[in-house]
This record gives C-alpha cells, sequence and structure tokens, in this order.
C-alpha cells in the first residue's frame, strides 16, 4: 500500500501484496490491465463505457496492429485503443495499459471496460471506476455502513489486491514522527483533506466531511503544494495489516 510519489493529481503506489507500482489519478477515472505480454488474437475486441455511457466503445484489434499479436506489448495496445477511444487515452503504466477518462467532473467521470473477448486477456477486471474519493460505503438498507475516514484504490490487476488508505486523528508518538510511518500518515492525511476540500468525499460521507471542524493532527501540509513529490523510501512502512496508514 505505501504510497512512493504524490501530487495534486496523480499518487504511486506499491501494491502490499505483489508490489507492483499503479500510477492513480486522483480526480479521473481509471483502469488498468496486468502487465504484458498479452496472448491476443485476431479480431479479438475490448468493450468500454466512458463517464457512464450506455453504449460501449468497441476496439478491434487485428493481426497488422502488432509485431506479434500472440505476445502483443501494452504500448502497441494503448496506441490501438488511442486510435478510435474519445472521452479517455490509453498509455502504460508498469508494462501495463492504464486507461483514463479526460473528465474531471465530480461523480460523473469514470472508465468502465465492461466486455469484449479481449478483456480477459488484458486483465481488465470489469469494475467501473471512478475518481478516488474520502469515503467508503458498503452495503444497503440496515446492513449499510459508511467509512468517512477511507481512500479506496483500485483493485490491484496483477494479483486482486484491494486496498486503502485511512486518515487517522491522533498524534503519533513524537519518537516516531520523523519516521517513514509518521512522514507516511501525514501525506495520507494531507491527500484527505485536498480531496474533502475539493469537493471528492463519498455521497453518504459528505455530511460528515461538511460538519468537521478541525482536520487532523497529524498532516503534511506542504505535501499537495508544489510538484510530484517522491516519498520512494515508504517501502520502509511497516506492514502489519493490510489498508493501514
Amino acid at each position: 500500500m505505501p504510497i512512493l510519489e504524490f501530487s495534486t493529481t496523480t499518487i504511486k503506489q506499491e501494491c502490499l501484496a505483489c508490489g507492483s507500482i499503479h500510477t492513480i489519478p486522483l480526480k479521473q477515472g481509471t483502469s488498468k490491465s496486468k502487465k504484458e505480454p498479452y496472448a491476443l488474437a485476431d479480431g479479438d475486441t475490448l468493450e468500454l463505457k466512458v463517464d457512464g455511457q450506455a453504449t460501449p466503445q468497441v476496439i478491434t484489434f487485428s493481426a497488422d496492429d502488432f509485431v506479434n499479436i500472440g505476445a502483443a506489448t501494452a504500448a502497441e495496445v494503448a496506441a490501438k485503443i488511442n486510435a478510435s477511444l474519445t472521452g479517455a487515452a490509453a498509455d502504460v503504466d508498469g508494462s501495463a495499459v492504464r486507461i483514463v477518462s479526460a473528465s474531471t467532473a465530480k461523480g460523473a467521470t469514470s472508465v468502465e471496460v465492461s466486455g469484449g473477448t479481449a478483456r480477459g486477456k488484458l486483465g481488465f477486471d470489469g469494475r467501473k471506476y471512478g475518481p478516488r474519493v474520502l469515503g467508503v460505503t458498503l452495503g444497503n438498507g440496515p446492513n449499510k455502513h459508511t467509512a468517512p475516514d477511507t481512500i479506496d484504490l483500485p483493485h490491484c490487476p496483477d494479483c486482486g489486491a484491494k486496498e486503502c488508505l485511512v486518515r487517522t486523528w491522533d498524534t503519533v508518538d513524537p519518537d516516531h514522527a520523523d519516521t517513514l510511518h509518521g512522514k507516511h500518515r501525514k501525506v495520507v492525511n494531507a491527500l484527505a483533506q485536498h480531496l474533502k476540500t475539493h469537493g471528492y468525499s463519498d455521497a453518504d460521507a459528505k455530511a460528515t466531511h461538511d460538519a468537521e471542524t478541525a482536520a487532523p493532527s497529524d498532516i503534511d501540509t506542504a505535501a499537495l503544494t508544489g510538484p510530484n513529490r517522491s516519498l520512494s523510501s515508504a517501502r520502509g512502512v511497516p506492514r502489519t495489516r493490510r489498508g493501514e496508514t
């Protein structure tokens, strides 16, 4: 789960389970494949819905699009997607295909790889992914529960792990304030505050966020004021529990 790099637009995260690296937009929808190569076949299709489209956009892969379609690369797949996809763009992130929406519209922008014979071969999971938001709601009716301090991260396409970041309200022991653990939690709190301030709250958590009169005490106030910053040494953050900050 450690954050390796962060800015006002993206975070770079290391999967706690398998070590894969993912660059995740904060305010756009995104979906990511597993790592290359891909055993595609001539005529395979990929169906994508951008920003909640009712009818998917269909990409048809041809053997002519690849040096070897049976061992297709992420760059080749991304180029083919970009040749016709509208409302989003594909690139290569960590030897995998990443599709990112162009819009940052709160509650409206998303990317969903909804079907096609190539979806499983590429390793897209078929889920609909929007921007990162502060707060997570699970269940319905009497079983509905909202966690206002949680930021969900997309599932890891390489191993399927589901991780999250959690805003914390206590104060770290002064002896550990300057450790990687202490710095990491301050960055997580800064990300949470940034999302809340810009209106990226879970719908069921928004009332709680609006009623807050203070911010967490452990917060890196300068974390999101400049260009992309590195916390790469966060690999040393204690890994005692999945999803823990």
